[in-house]
């Protein structure tokens, strides 16, 4: 009975197989790519933007002159603070520096700010407050930035700043 069963699946298979290696091949259809759909815009009298076009890109130059203003306004900021700290001015002068996407501009912030506070200079501001402060106005640096070796240097004095501002917070004097 085994040896029937045996040789009937074995039959049926060989039956499939030449079945399938005669059968003759299915002649290939080849499809017309279809055309792309009409584009459509929000205003109709208006003709779509082409996407494939790349926007102008403003030469390097210009970009390097705006960012060199930033910075020389940056710096006249902090000249102009170091005379009057306050709370107020510490943010404006943090968020210039910081504006300027320049690590080193916004480092040399960090520390004016920080050397204030360490010297009395910003009653006003909390330890707590100046770091709220320096951390928030660290992520306006773009990632290319942060991530720099300038980068770098400023997370180590952020991170300085950090410890100098909590043991101020633990041992208030």
């Amino acid at each position: 009975m085994v040896t029937f069963l045996i040789t009937s699946v074995l039959v049926l298979g060989l039956i499939a197989i030449a079945i399938y290696f005669w059968q003759k091949p299915a002649h290939k259809t080849e499809t017309a790519e279809l055309p792309p759909p009409p584009v459509t815009s929000l205003f109709a009298n208006e003709e779509p933007a082409l996407l494939t076009e790349a926007p102008e890109e403003q030469p390097a130059i210009q970009e390097h002159d705006e960012r060199e203003a930033k910075r020389a306004a940056a710096q006249e900021f902090s000249e102009r603070w170091q005379a009057a700290p306050d709370r107020t001015s510490t943010a404006d002068m943090l968020h210039s520096a910081a504006d300027t996407d320049d690590a080193e501009t916004y480092n040399n912030a960090v520390e004016l700010a920080l050397n204030a506070w360490q010297e009395g200079k910003l009653p006003d501001l909390s330890a707590t407050e100046l770091h709220n402060l320096l951390n928030s106005e660290y992520w306006l640096l773009s990632s290319r930035t942060r991530s720099s070796g300038a980068g770098f240097i400023l997370k180590r004095t952020l991170s300085r700043a950090k410890r100098e501002l909590e043991s101020a917070n633990i041992n208030p004097q």
